[in-house]
C-alpha cells in the first residue's frame, strides 16, 4: 500500500481558470500520454483521472523507491506547469494509507465541489477502464480500484447523499429555472451547445428542474441529433445557431473546445431577444470555459465557479449524511489496509519459511557427509526427527511473533519518514 500515490489538483485547491491552466491530453492521445508519464514516473501501474473538478494521477510502483515530492514535481512538468508557478505549489500529494483514503473519498463524491454528486463515480471507473485497456493496472491498483468502486456504490445505498441527488448539471438547471421560470410561471427554454457526456445529462435532468431543452447544438449535426432525439429538440450546427433568430431564456454550453464558443458579442446578441426582456441565463459547464465572461447586465453567466458558492450552500444541508459516508469509508479503508496487511504478512511468511526450510535441508544433509558420517539409519534418523522438531519449535517463535506484530498494528503501518511526505498539499 506504500507503493501506492495520488498527485494532482481539484477546484478544492484552485479556481476554473487555475484548473483549465493544466494540460489535458485529447482524447485519441490519451492513452499514449498516461503511457509516456507512467515512464517519467518508473511507475508499473498508472491511472489518469480527468474531469471538470479535477486532474489527478494515481499510480503505483512494484519496486524502487516509494513515491515522494519528486514525483509531484514530474507529474507538474508533464501537465504544463512551470516550475516557478504557484500553481504546482498548490498540488496535493497522497501517499500510502491517505492515499487510498484519499481515492475512496473521491468515489464516494466526498471529495467533489458537490458532495454526493452522481458522476464522479462512473469518472473514475471510466478511467481505471480505459488505464486497464492500456495495460497499465495490475495487482496493485486494480484491488484499489475495485474497492473504490465498492465504497461509492455502498455510500449510494446506506447514505442520503443518493437519495438527494446534486450534481454540477442540477445546479446549473436550478439557476437557469430560478433566475427565468420561477418569475415567468413557464418552463424555461434553452439551447444546448455540445453533444458529450455532459450535454446528454442535460437533456436528460432538464424537464424535472423545469427548463426545456429546444435547441441542440454541435460542430457534428450526426452528434446533435442523436442527443436531440432523447428529448425532442431540435438539432443543428454551430453555424446554424449563430443565425438564430428565436428567443431563447438562456444557453448551456458544455463542450469539449479548448477556447470560447460562444464570446461576448454572441452572448450579447442572444440577450437581446429573450422572451419578456429578462436577462439571458448562460450556464457554462465546461472546463476550458465555453462562454466568455461578461459584465452586461442583460446577461447572466454561471460558471463552475459561480456553482461551486451553491454547492457550498448545499454542503450544510447535506453534513450529517456525509459524515456517514466518511464513517463507511474509514470503515473500508481499515479493511483494505489489513488485507493488505494480511497479503504482505503471508508473503513475508512464506519467503521465511522457504527460506528456512532450504538452510535446513542443507545443513542437515552436510550433517550426515562429515563427522556423522559413520552413523547408520537408524541413528541418522533419530537426529532427523530431533532437529525436526527442535527447527520447528525455534522458528515458531518469530513467526508468532510476526503475527502478534501485524495483529497489534506494530507492523505494516506506515513509515514515519514517509509518514513525513504523506497527504501533502503545499499552502
Amino acid at each position: 500500500m506504500e507503493r501506492v500515490a495520488v498527485v494532482g489538483l481539484s477546484l478544492q485547491e484552485t479556481d476554473v481558470v487555475g484548473l483549465e491552466r493544466l494540460v489535458r491530453p485529447a482524447p485519441e492521445r490519451a492513452e499514449v500520454f498516461a503511457r509516456e508519464l507512467a515512464d517519467e514516473l518508473g511507475a508499473s501501474e498508472l491511472v489518469l483521472l480527468t474531469t471538470c473538478n479535477r486532474v489527478e494521477v494515481v499510480f503505483a510502483r512494484e519496486a524502487g523507491h516509494l513515491p515522494s515530492g519528486q514525483d509531484r514535481e514530474a507529474i507538474a512538468t508533464a501537465l504544463s506547469v512551470a516550475p516557478q508557478d504557484e500553481l504546482r505549489q498548490r498540488m496535493h500529494l497522497h501517499t500510502g494509507r491517505d492515499a487510498v483514503r484519499h481515492l475512496f473519498r473521491v468515489a464516494a463524491s466526498l471529495d467533489s465541489v458537490v458532495v454526493g454528486e452522481d458522476q464522479i463515480l462512473a469518472q473514475v471507473r471510466g478511467a481505471y477502464q480505459a488505464s486497464e485497456r492500456n495495460g497499465l493496472t495490475g495487482r496493485l491498483l486494480g484491488p484499489l480500484f475495485e474497492h473504490a468502486f465498492q465504497v461509492g456504490k455502498q455510500v449510494r445505498t446506506d447514505t442520503e447523499l443518493s437519495r438527494i441527488p446534486v450534481s454540477v448539471v442540477s445546479l446549473g438547471l436550478t439557476e437557469i429555472a430560478r433566475h427565468v421560470g420561477a418569475a415567468n410561471g413557464r418552463m424555461a427554454r434553452v439551447a444546448l451547445i455540445g453533444a458529450g457526456a455532459m450535454a446528454e445529462l442535460v437533456v436528460r435532468n432538464a424537464r424535472e428542474h423545469e427548463v426545456e431543452v429546444a435547441l441542440v447544438a454541435n460542430r457534428s449535426l450526426e452528434r446533435a441529433r442523436s442527443i436531440a432525439a432523447l428529448c425532442g429538440a431540435r438539432a443543428m450546427t454551430l453555424e446554424e445557431l449563430w443565425r438564430l433568430s428565436e428567443p431563447l431564456d438562456g444557453l448551456v454550453a458544455a463542450t469539449s473546445a479548448p477556447g470560447y464558443v460562444v464570446d461576448r458579442a454572441r452572448l450579447a446578441e442572444f440577450a437581446r431577444r429573450t422572451p419578456n426582456g429578462r436577462p439571458l441565463v448562460a450556464v457554462d459547464l465546461a472546463l476550458p470555459r465555453d462562454i466568455e465572461p461578461t459584465d452586461e447586465p442583460s446577461a447572466v453567466v454561471i460558471d463552475l465557479d459561480a456553482l461551486r458558492e451553491s454547492a457550498a450552500r448545499n454542503r450544510a444541508l447535506r453534513s450529517k449524511a456525509a459524515a456517514l459516508a466518511e464513517q463507511i469509508v474509514e470503515r473500508k479503508l481499515a479493511g483494505f489496509a489489513d488485507r493488505a496487511a494480511q497479503q504482505a504478512l503471508s508473503a513475508a511468511l512464506a519467503e521465511v519459511r522457504g527460506e528456512s526450510e532450504s538452510v535446513f535441508e542443507r545443513e542437515l544433509s552436510q550433517l550426515f557427509v562429515g563427522k556423522l558420517a559413520h552413523l547408520g539409519a537408524d541413528e541418522r534418523a533419530a537426529i532427523e526427527r530431533w532437529a525436526r522438531v527442535a527447527f520447528g519449535r525455534v522458528t515458531h517463535v518469530p513467526i508468532h511473533a510476526i503475527k502478534r506484530m501485524v495483529q497489534d498494528r506494530i507492523l505494516f503501518t506506515e513509515p514515519s519518514e514517509a509518514a513525513a511526505n504523506e497527504s501533502e498539499v503545499r499552502p
